[in-house]
């Protein structure tokens, strides 16, 4: 899934490069979305903590309740905050390392207003606000797990936390590329993960074929001359 997932991105973007279309207004804008979050980060990190803590814990408790749990009780400051749900599952423990809260809320309230008002906000501008809460997502979360030793990627174990983490921010970075590239539809780039998925484990298949093949072979040789 992260081979998948980067493979398709940098052709995405190599394919944009090679057509002139890397330097679209859209993705320009949504570098300097990226560029201006990144800055006031460094600037004033503790300043957003409070915004990020809030999506942290609501991002639990709204995958608890599409996992059918209850909330019994909900705590946010500056510093850190909690959310006391009736049952826990994978889902719910990780999905605020893999979900950017604020960009899916930005993405819906983009849907809502091209449903209703259509053209009144010029996409440019959504490209930016999107550049902004990536960006935020990403710096923050990669705080959080970093600087913090976070229970939530103990509780699966690290090394499968961190795959997942990882696979799940790729999946959002090229649906990112995807939506800022001129020459790339959302179609065509589930057609290029489908295919590049299917060649790619068909690929790892070969490779463990004739490296099972490889040592039987040997095996069966080892025992034809211990027996002479």
């Amino acid at each position: 899934m992260v081979w998948v997932f980067f493979l398709c991105g940098l052709k995405t973007l190599l394919s944009d490069v090679a057509s002139d279309a890397f330097f679209s207004l859209n993705r320009i804008l949504f570098a300097s979305g990226c560029a201006v979050m990144t800055v006031l980060y460094f600037w004033k990190a503790r300043s957003f903590s409070f915004l990020y803590v809030f999506a942290h814990e609501m991002t639990h408790a709204l995958v608890g309740l599409c996992c059918f749990a209850k909330i019994h009780k909900m705590s946010v400051s500056s510093n850190n905050g909690f959310v006391m749900l009736s049952k826990r599952n994978l889902l719910i423990t990780l999905s605020p390392y893999c979900v950017p809260f604020f960009l899916l809320c930005a993405m819906v309230l983009y849907l809502l207003v091209q449903c209703f008002f259509p053209d009144v906000i010029p996409f440019s501008v959504w490209a930016f606000i999107f550049g902004i809460l990536t960006a935020f997502h990403v710096l923050y979360t990669a705080d959080a797990l970093l600087t913090v030793s976070q229970p939530d990627t103990l509780e699966y174990g690290r090394y499968f936390s961190w795959w997942l983490i990882v696979s799940a921010n790729l999946f959002f970075a090229l649906l990112a590329i995807t939506l800022t590239s001129p020459r790339t539809s959302f179609s065509r780039q589930a057609h290029e993960v489908f295919a590049t998925t299917c060649h790619t484990y068909s690929k790892v298949y070969r490779v463990v074929r004739d490296g099972v093949t490889f040592v039987m072979s040997h095996v069966t040789s080892d025992k034809a001359e211990v027996k002479k």
